[in-house]
């Protein structure tokens, strides 16, 4: 018996049966989605966020070199609720609008945030003294710090140069010296709540960059002011600590 003849199209095989059809719509169909993936990849590229894009270089320098510290976007948005980095942007924008780029940095890193001020902005070279010329600066961080309630440390540092006087034996003494006097200053002058703040120094243990030229030293010369994402202090009472057992006497 003969077998019916198919119709025309239909066929076991070649290039022109349903099956090879729908080979090249594929084909067709997945150049489509990758023109249009690239265009995609393209407007985003054309279209990135520079403080994001600031934020993210930073994060992969900080990386790259060891540390946690990424600098914040100098410009902040005004409608966005206070918050520790909207406080960093305020403050990273009025160092800018001072001339103080360069003399000074806003990071964050897992503690909170830092308003490092470098070198020779608020003391002279082995001094305590906060210099007149610097009270605005500190003005204009504190008018930020009264914006949010957390808990400040201010911490300073110094260069790996020895110092010895009277005042001063070790730059320990320097290092606390300076970073109570900026508290006095926030508390004193500005009346912000005492309790808020630490006073913390470090002397020459904590360098922020290699002390091997002037300009390094000027900026591990600072003093920083951390605005803590976190309470320092214990939340729950502290258990004291027994002293061992004497040893029973046979």
């Amino acid at each position: 018996m003969r077998r019916p003849r198919r119709p025309a199209g239909e066929g076991e095989g070649g290039g022109h049966d349903a099956t090879g059809m729908m080979r090249w719509l594929l084909t067709y169909a997945d150049l489509i989605t990758l023109l249009m993936a690239f265009f995609i990849v393209m407007y985003a590229m054309s279209s990135v966020d520079v403080g994001k894009y600031r934020s993210l270089a930073h994060s992969l320098r900080g990386a790259l070199a060891g540390n946690s510290f990424v600098e914040l976007p100098l410009q902040g948005t005004a409608a966005e609720p206070y918050s520790l980095e909207t406080v960093g942007r305020e403050v990273a924008g009025a160092l800018a609008e001072m001339g103080l780029e360069g003399q000074g940095a806003v990071f964050r890193t897992e503690r909170g945030v830092v308003i490092s001020l470098y070198g020779a902005v608020l003391f002279d070279l082995g001094k305590a003294d906060i210099r007149p010329d610097a009270l605005p600066v500190l003005d204009r961080v504190a008018e930020a710090l009264a914006r949010v309630p957390n808990y400040v440390s201010v911490e300073g540092s110094t260069d790996d140069l020895p110092i010895n006087s009277l005042l001063f034996p070790t730059n320990w003494e320097l290092s606390v010296r300076r970073a109570t006097t900026v508290v006095r200053y926030f508390v004193e002058r500005h009346g912000l709540e005492p309790r808020r703040f630490l006073a913390v120094g470090y002397g020459e243990y904590q360098p922020m960059f290699p002390n091997d030229s002037e300009a390094n030293r000027a900026r591990n010369r600072r003093v920083d002011i951390v605005l803590l994402a976190r309470s320092p202090f214990p939340r729950t009472r502290p258990e004291p600590i027994s002293p061992p057992a004497p040893d029973k006497v046979p």
